[in-house]
């Protein structure tokens, strides 16, 4: 009996231990999915596949509010007119909607700056030169994100008030003077040799419908900046360098 009481006993607690590692390994895994879910749903307002550009050394998920597309960088503004030099310009993403009986747009222009010519410091020096010729922005400078933008360091130019803005009505297009902001991130990876730049263009019209800022740190925070692919041995494919770090 006493040997049998004693083999119960040593039973129970294999049992608890057991239980509890199982329990641990679930309350584990639901944490790991609870904070996936969480982490992703915050990117709802991105689209879930990244868009490749810069000959995929650069990817980043797009707004869905952003419906139309400019590669040439020749439609609408899709380059800011102060900024007509844009360093590997890529694409441009634009939203129109309703402002006072016409249409405007709220835009985003990318750029992908690769190798010897993807050094931020220069890059920087050749936006701000250009942005200062405008009277407005004569006195503009480049800050930090303060936190926003996630692992990358960002810097950015943000360029508040009066500035050109097209208006489209029944087609015809003029571009005037309204209130407005121009947000321009750039951050670089030394390893990849990858610079992105991100302008953002928003007129004061369309501020409560395309909310720049949460927008600008969504998207900055996705970006991904991939180093040039590994030479493929004779008759073989070339192979993608893997991401960057």
């Amino acid at each position: 009996m006493e040997t049998a009481a004693r083999w119960r006993g040593l039973l129970t607690v294999a049992l608890l231990a057991t239980t509890g590692c199982l329990s641990g390994t679930y309350d584990q895994a639901y944490l790991e999915s609870t904070y996936r879910y969480r982490d992703e749903s915050e990117f709802q307002r991105l689209h879930k596949e990244p868009q490749s550009l810069a000959t995929g050394r650069l990817l980043l998920r797009v707004p869905k509010l952003f419906t139309a597309q400019d590669t040439a960088g020749t439609k609408d503004q899709s380059i800011p007119p102060f900024l007509q030099d844009f360093p590997g310009f890529q694409i441009a993403h634009k939203t129109y909607k309703d402002a006072g009986g016409a249409k405007m747009a709220a835009v985003l222009s990318v750029g992908g700056v690769l190798d010897a010519e993807s050094a931020p410091e220069k890059l920087k020096e050749r936006i701000l030169n250009q942005v200062r010729q405008e009277k407005a922005f004569a006195q503009a400078s480049w800050g930090a994100t303060d936190g926003a933008g996630g692992g990358n360091a960002w810097s950015v130019l943000k360029l508040v008030g009066p500035q050109p803005f097209d208006r489209v009505n029944n087609g015809v297009t003029e571009t005037k003077s309204d209130d407005g902001e121009t947000q321009v991130w750039l951050a670089s990876d030394p390893d990849a040799k990858v610079s992105a730049i991100l302008v953002w263009r928003v007129p004061g019209p369309l501020a409560a419908t395309v909310p720049l800022e949460e927008l600008a740190d969504l998207v900055a925070r996705k970006v991904e900046f991939l180093p040039p692919a590994e030479p493929a041995p004779d008759g073989a494919a070339a192979q993608p360098a893997p991401a960057a770090k």
